[in-house]
């Protein structure tokens, strides 16, 4: 076969493992390492944005360019954790493009959803975030025949993109998202002429990310038969139960997705069927890191995040809580919960991926968006969350400093000459983790840039109460775990 190319956006912690001889053209890399370079994220380091979240997803306003600097220095120390993806995350979120919203594990169009072949043509013909990789794609392929893998809807655009740029013709679309919206595919005039193939390759995590460079496969749904090497994997409650324990013997790390969790003998899958994951963790390696994503708004879960399930999940024994979010029925999965029917289908959506499953009376969307947002922003500060649905995220923990102290590696001292919308200059301590950058009075700047340097007693000189405030103020703000 001829080249194979890689559109943005995909888990730029995982590689393809194309067939041999066939030359791999990964312009998710590609996309990944331009928009991340830190010598960019410090042009934009003075240039405000439009907003500032807690729960991790900032940097993009008021303050931005405190972020923006906070993620090329951490970008700079070539570690690879976590903190490293959420500089990674932050440096597409300031992308810029007028069409498409990019974020480390996702992409959203600025009008629509790229569950409609339409509005994903209509932002194609507006988005410029990916014409260097365009540009790539072309120099790279010459006039050859060329596949193109779409294994996610995030990859959409940048597939269209290269569809029209390359021609029709040449191309041959495969992939996951192929084998699943082939027929529908086949229907959009922009891609008439591309062939469809439903082959995709297996991913492996790059070995820059996996522990001691071992080479891991990465699986976010079960394999028949299943693979034979060790892997790492997220994969729904039910999956989990289903697998060998000679296959459970070789993961790494283990993610479970959950739409409850009363123990670990009664946990919900996403179709609403509840298993007991007892024996599956019995089967894992010992120390293998395990971590529940938690999907809220399920019918007959309720719309909020139970303060149980976050006591179960945030505590020091068991799987540790990987992330919240809010509950989208696959569309072609059969759901064993509580009678709940789906509301009608939009007819716009001729790639739907999800089946909007209703429990009367039916709770609003927005509801259940609310109580994700609000859970993500009071675990932000003190739970380590996943930067994102990342292969890597479940392998690379955060790695403290040295200090003695846990600095958060996700947290960076900047100063800045103009201050966050020009508010006056100052010093800031800016937590890529939580969201959040405060001001340090400029007594406390130097020991406490000594003490993010990993330098030896860095608040000697202050009074033990001084002293003290200034820990208790460093743990509330989330940039220091623990105290000395």
């Amino acid at each position: 076969m001829g080249p194979l190319i890689v559109p943005p956006l995909t888990d730029v912690t995982t590689e393809v493992d194309a067939p041999p001889g066939t030359p791999v053209v990964d312009l998710n890399e590609h996309l990944v390492t331009r928009l991340s370079d830190p010598a960019r994220l410090r042009a934009l380091a003075g240039v405000p944005g439009g907003r500032e979240n807690g729960g991790g997803d900032a940097g993009e306003g008021a303050g931005g360019g405190l972020f923006a600097a906070a993620a090329a220095a951490i970008l700079e120390r070539g570690v690879f954790d976590r903190a490293r993806l959420r500089a990674i995350g932050l440096a597409l979120r300031l992308a810029g493009d007028p069409a498409v919203h990019l974020s480390v594990d996702d992409l959203e169009l600025a009008e629509g959803s790229t569950q409609s072949s339409r509005d994903v043509a209509a932002a194609t013909a507006r988005a410029t975030v990916f014409d260097p990789e365009i540009e790539t794609a072309l120099a790279a392929t010459g006039g050859s025949p060329v596949h193109v893998l779409l294994d996610a809807d995030q990859q959409l655009p940048a597939a269209f993109a290269l569809v029209a740029a390359l021609g029709a013709r040449r191309v041959t679309l495969c992939g996951r998202f192929v084998a699943t919206h082939g027929r529908a595919l086949g229907r959009v005039p922009e891609l008439a002429g591309v062939t469809l193939d439903p082959w995709s390759p297996p991913r492996f995590v790059r070995p820059e990310w996996a522990p001691g460079g071992e080479r891991l496969r990465w699986l976010d749904r079960p394999e028949s038969p299943f693979p034979e090497d060790a892997w790492t994997g997220w994969l729904d409650a039910t999956e989990v139960t289903g697998l060998p324990p000679d296959a459970l013997a070789r993961c790494r790390a283990l993610t479970v997705t959950a739409t409850a969790v009363s123990s670990w003998e009664a946990v919900t899958g996403m179709c609403g069927a509840t298993v007991d994951l007892r024996p599956a963790l019995a089967a894992l390696a010992p120390g293998t890191p395990v971590a529940v994503e938690l999907v809220v708004g399920a019918p007959g879960a309720g719309d909020d995040v139970p303060d149980a399930t976050l006591d179960l999940l945030t505590g020091d024994t068991g799987p540790a809580l990987a992330g919240l979010r809010p509950f989208r029925m696959p569309r072609d999965a059969r759901w064993h919960g509580p009678p709940a029917r789906p509301a009608p289908p939009d007819p716009a959506h001729d790639l739907a991926r999800w089946v909007d499953l209703r429990c009367p009376p039916g709770t609003p969307p927005e509801r259940i968006r609310a109580a994700v947002t609000g859970g993500l922003a009071r675990l932000a500060g003190r739970v380590d969350l996943y930067p994102g649905r990342l292969a890597a995220s479940a392998l690379t923990g955060e790695r403290g400093s040295g200090t003695g102290l846990g600095w958060d590696p996700s947290a960076q001292i900047v100063a800045d000459p103009v201050g966050p919308d020009g508010h006056g200059p100052g010093t800031f301590a800016v937590n890529l983790r939580s969201g959040r950058a405060f001001r340090l009075h400029p007594r406390l700047v130097a020991p406490v840039t000594g003490l993010a340097a990993g330098e030896p007693a860095p608040l000697a000189g202050l009074a033990d109460g001084a002293r003290a405030r200034v820990l208790d103020t460093l743990v509330r703000a989330g940039v220091l775990r623990g105290s000395s």
